[in-house]
């Protein structure tokens, strides 16, 4: 019985794992840097968080909020992974494979279970911080399931409504424990079978309603980029948008740790947390506006595009987005800070144009990595890393500086770069076509 269960473990990890990782990586990277800085030796200590998400609720439900949209791109890749249906007709115990999954998605929970562990245990001993941390675990496992299988009738929403309802009231750890318990198995169990099931949504019309638009083929690649982005890759947009609400939850609990603040320090900190996000953000975007821009080469070419053409298309394609979660970060700053309305303003417009110029710097640092050599992920990695750890200590140390300091890396990144090595690119490819041939 362990050997089967072995086997079926290892084999969801090896198919479902990696994608979960695959997508998860950008948001849990940006989450480790800027827990690395803002829970660092001269940061706040984890307990001031939970403490403040015990004593308020307005903050606990946005700090619950955000963490089950960080965590839905893992929790999906775990649980609807079309490489792992084939398990379902397998003679396997059906325990088995509802035990596999819950496994590999509570390793998915682990940064959120390790911040109420320690925070609670700071204060009141390991095995109480023992004990949050396994309930909000199971809790977000629970939450995770449920909302990935839609529920349908009054056998499940009432555990959800349990689980919902120890939240809202702040319940203690043992008693949102057992509220999570049944709701997790109800919930797993409906994830796993509905997940064959899902149906796909209806695209969504972008470029027609643009077409009256006189802004040129410019504009017209840039909207047909994003339309692609909107039909094809919203787990993308979901994830920028998670890492976006992750940033500005983040730029609000650094700026109160540090006292009041106003101004240039506000907007100083707004871009510390900022800038991470934005990065992680803007490479998840890049690499599929870079894929349909390698899938489109041939119409391209035959439509006499030139590299600059393309590069720039990509270049708004990519920022649009980013930059309009860039705002959203800096508007949700600037009011929950309670700021006056001139620092709201300088917060705002500092957002937005680090929004814009990192996702510059981004797509010149996903563009440069792909090579289709088949290290390309490692070397996306590598590279968008180095560039948070650049920024975030650029941001750190000039502050609202930081953005002349990005503005020709960004320029130069996502302008005539991007079209050299776009123009690199597919001669790549048009060499390793005629070799085939």
């Amino acid at each position: 019985m362990l050997r089967r269960f072995a086997l079926v473990l290892r084999t969801l990890a090896s198919t479902a794992g990696k994608d979960a990782v695959a997508r998860a990586m950008p948001l849990y990277m940006g989450l480790g840097l800027v827990g690395a800085i803002v829970f660092g030796g001269n940061g706040m200590h984890p307990s001031q968080l939970t403490d403040l998400a015990v004593e308020s609720l307005p903050f606990r439900l946005a700090l619950w909020a955000v963490w089950l949209l960080v965590g839905t791109p893992a929790a999906r890749s775990l649980l609807r992974a079309p490489a792992t249906f084939f398990l379902r007709a397998l003679p396997v115990p059906r325990v088995h494979l509802l035990s596999a999954h819950a496994l590999l998605l509570a390793v998915a929970e682990l940064p959120w279970v390790a911040l109420w562990a320690i925070g609670v245990g700071a204060l009141d001993g390991s095995a109480a911080g023992a004990l949050a941390g396994s309930a909000v675990g199971a809790a977000a496992m629970a939450a995770h399931c449920m909302l990935l299988a839609r529920p349908r009738g009054a056998r499940e929403l009432a555990p959800l409504s349990l689980v919902a309802g120890a939240i809202l009231l702040g319940a203690p750890a043992a008693i949102l424990l057992a509220c999570a318990a049944p709701a997790l198995v109800v919930g797993l169990r409906a994830a796993f079978v509905r997940a064959p099931e899902v149906a796909a949504g209806r695209d969504p019309s972008l470029i027609p309603s643009a077409a009256p638009f006189r802004g040129g083929a410019l504009a017209s690649l840039s909207l047909a980029y994003l339309a692609a982005l909107l039909r094809g890759h919203r787990a993308a947009l979901v994830r920028a948008m998670a890492l976006a609400a992750l940033g500005a939850f983040v730029g609000v609990a650094y700026a109160r740790s540090l006292g009041p603040l106003a101004g240039e320090p506000l907007a100083a900190a707004s871009l510390v947390a900022l800038a991470p996000f934005a990065l992680c953000a803007g490479a998840g975007l890049a690499g599929p506006v870079l894929r349909e821009e390698r899938r489109l080469a041939w119409l391209l070419a035959a439509c006499g595009a030139a590299a600059p053409l393309r590069a720039g298309a990509a270049a708004l394609a990519v920022a649009a987005p980013v930059t309009a979660l860039a705002l959203a970060h800096g508007a949700a700053v600037g009011a929950l800070h309670r700021v006056a309305p001139f620092a709201a303003l300088r917060v705002l417009g500092g957002a937005g144009l680090a929004g814009l110029l990192l996702s510059g710097v981004a797509l010149g640092c996903v563009r440069w990595s792909v090579r289709e050599d088949g290290r390309d992920s490692s070397r996306v990695l590598l590279t968008v890393l180095a560039a948070v750890v650049v920024a975030t200590a650029t941001a750190w140390t000039l502050r609202e500086l930081a953005l002349a300091a990005w503005s020709p890396a960004a320029a130069l990144l996502a302008g005539p770069a991007s079209a050299r090595w776009s123009s690199r690119g597919e001669r790549g490819v048009a060499a390793r076509e005629g070799t085939a041939r």
